[in-house]
């Protein structure tokens, strides 16, 4: 299960790669909240351009709500909050 302050990732629909990364900084319930910390640079295209690169920080790098119950997320937990014996 997603907790708070684990380490999660956006994965691809088909290929083996992280599309966002991020932490997860609320966790309810029924609902769980990522902050995106980074993005997969090749994938969002910044490489044509500032306006690209712009665009990616401005609309990629956001707080996301997700629903427990949504069975088609594509949210996997990279690594969990205190299980490297810090928390």
């Amino acid at each position: 299960m997603i907790d708070l302050g684990d380490y999660v990732g956006q994965a691809h629909p088909s290929e083996p790669f992280m599309l966002k990364k991020g932490i997860v900084i609320d966790s309810k319930k029924d609902s769980y909240v990522i902050k995106w910390t980074s993005y997969d640079k090749n994938f969002w295209m910044e490489f044509d351009g500032e306006a690209l690169a712009e665009l990616n920080r401005r609309y990629l790098l956001t707080t996301m709500s997700y629903c427990r119950f949504n069975d088609g997320v594509d949210i996997v937990i990279l690594s969990k909050a205190g299980g490297n014996g810090v928390g």
